[in-house]
């Protein structure tokens, strides 16, 4: 038995717990101790309460600065969390260290969590990451633009990492740490378990043989049930903090189609207000698998789990993203054709149309359907068992 840490640190949305759930259940069956340092503890049992997981909150860092400018690379994402300066960062790292030494952890499994990593530098301790692309930026210097539509400079690129390297440096220097060369070494890790696909990867860079293949748990939750008024039906997860959600339910009421909509957050009053004849809220999770054969369009956020999850059972999507990391999975796909997009700058964003077209063009289907057809030998189970073989390995070194 080893002790095993899960960490995520960055990000929202249940697909960081989803993901990890199947994998959690591989490794208790190899009779490891599995402990989850979460960034949201507070849906945490809708998935793991099932499991024998301790789970705690992560060490998180307390913004006390509103951004308006826009994200440029990964080190900008991390200079706004913490890596602006030593004095923010080195009390994040020795969080993260103090929960790693009260876990006993031997092996720590990094989901968008680079503190959890720096802190895992400072101990010598054993790590992976776990995730789709744009929690783990490719081998390079500078770090790849997430803007490419801004035609950022080179040297701004690097200026950016610099400032962010710096601060890493003098943190680690505190525990008589090596230093990095470049930011991208933090991500030299004993094994990257890049979770996706080359036409579901955030970046354009990587080698192919670097996947291995999209995480998702299709078996969590409750089993989906639609009205029955009309013949298509429609899958929605949305979050209740969601800016437009009011268009987008009421929009629902104008569209020939039976609605499922599970919205994260949202209070069981609030969806009264808004059920109709063909309109139906499950406040728990659904299980993703029940809308195999069923559903006829997925509406979300672009949750990398949920979006390759809909494209392997060959359910066109229409995608509301809310933040870089979506919005750079959304546009992939929707040059692919394997999805719609809503432009979420658009004030007055307009649902009923591109929901309409989805349904009524067989060029998304068909797509959709090569998609599915080309990963048809894809199997979630047997990437589990290599994965935690894999973990294993480096347990033994």
């Amino acid at each position: 038995m080893s002790n095993i840490t899960f960490c995520w640190e960055l990000g929202r949305g249940y697909g960081h717990l989803a993901g990890f759930k199947p994998l959690a259940q591989v490794l208790l069956n190899k009779n490891h101790k599995i402990t989850a340092l979460l960034r949201d503890v507070s849906d945490a049992h809708k998935f793991l309460e099932k499991i024998p997981v301790s789970y705690f909150p992560a060490p998180k860092w307390q913004a006390t600065r509103k951004y308006t400018a826009p994200t440029i690379n990964y080190a900008d994402i991390i200079s706004r969390c913490g890596y602006d300066c030593e004095e923010s960062l080195l009390p994040l790292v020795r969080q993260w260290r103090q929960q790693f030494q009260d876990c006993k952890t031997e092996l720590l499994i990094a989901d968008h969590s680079p503190t959890a990593l720096l802190a895992a530098r400072t101990l010598n301790l054993p790590a992976a990451t776990l995730g789709a692309g744009f929690f783990s930026p490719p081998l390079e210097y500078p770090m790849p633009s997430l803007t490419p539509w801004l035609n950022t400079q080179p040297f701004f690129l690097k200026s950016i990492e610099d400032d962010v390297l710096n601060v890493i440096n003098g943190v680690l220097s505190q525990f008589d740490a090596p230093g990095l060369d470049y930011l991208y070494q933090l991500f030299e890790v004993d094994e990257n378990f890049l979770c996706t696909f080359p036409e579901l990867d955030h970046y354009d860079s990587r080698s192919s043989d670097d996947f291995w293949g999209p995480q998702f748990n299709v078996s969590n939750g409750v089993a989906a049930f639609w009205p029955e008024n009309y013949q298509r039906n429609i899958f929605v997860y949305t979050m209740h903090h969601y800016s437009f959600l009011q268009r987008l339910l009421v929009s629902f009421g104008e569209v020939e189609a039976n609605f499922l909509v599970h919205c994260a957050g949202m209070s069981a009053e609030t969806a009264n207000q808004y059920t109709q004849k063909n309109i139906r809220f499950s406040p728990d999770p659904v299980q993703l698998k029940s809308i195999e054969n069923r559903a006829d369009l997925v509406i979300c956020h672009a949750g990398h789990g949920t979006v390759a999850a809909s494209l392997l059972m060959g359910i066109p999507l229409l995608l509301l993203p809310t933040q870089l990391e979506q919005l750079l999975l959304a546009n992939k796909l929707s040059a692919l054709k394997l999805s719609a997009v809503i432009n979420m700058r658009d004030t007055q964003p307009d649902f009923v149309q591109p929901i309409k077209l989805i349904l009524s063009n067989d060029e998304y289907r068909q797509r959709v359907g090569m998609f599915a057809n080309h990963y048809a030998n894809y199997d979630p189970d047997k990437q589990l068992e290599n994965i935690a073989i894999a973990c294993e390995k480096i347990l033994m070194r």
